[in-house]
């Protein structure tokens, strides 16, 4: 799905590198936390895969719309990621935001669903951090200067 709509193979391949970053980037924190993988938790990480692709091609897309401005990649990942990443710091804020709630919940079902709230939180949070890190990085190292022609509409 990526690729259909950026067209571009090492844009694709980026975002295909972003989520695992992420998701394994998670499992460290869930061992500080003593949570195990279990159903609840590894709910949470399938439901976080959205979240961890959508950062990714926000900061890729930007960055694409700067080297198709002319400038070089290098200087296009900085700029680019330079403009977005105070959207990318409040997409991930605001996103982690709304599990907090479900964190302090009373009772049974708060004890049942608080794994799945901090593990979606910390994913989310871990998450932001690679797309603001290794994301333009790997665009300055792997987008060339020349992009498909094609725009990403059908």
């Amino acid at each position: 799905m990526v690729y259909l709509f950026l067209k571009n193979i090492p844009a694709t391949l980026i975002a295909s590198l972003a989520l695992p970053t992420a998701l394994i980037g998670t499992l460290p924190f869930m061992l500080m936390f003593k949570f195990s993988i279990d159903n609840l938790s590894a709910m949470a990480i399938i439901l976080a895969v959205g979240f961890v692709v959508d950062d990714a091609i926000v900061m890729i897309e930007n960055i694409v719309r700067h080297t198709e401005m002319g400038k070089t990649i290098m200087q296009a990942s900085l700029d680019g990621a330079r403009q977005i990443g105070f959207t990318i710091i409040s997409m991930t804020l605001s996103l982690a935001v709304v599990f907090i709630p479900i964190m302090f919940m009373a009772g049974i079902l708060g004890r049942v669903l608080n794994e799945m709230a901090v593990t979606i939180t910390l994913c989310i949070l871990v998450s932001g951090f690679v797309t603001l890190s290794m994301t333009p990085m790997l665009c300055s190292r792997f987008l060339s200067g020349k992009l498909s022609e094609s725009k990403g509409t059908f």
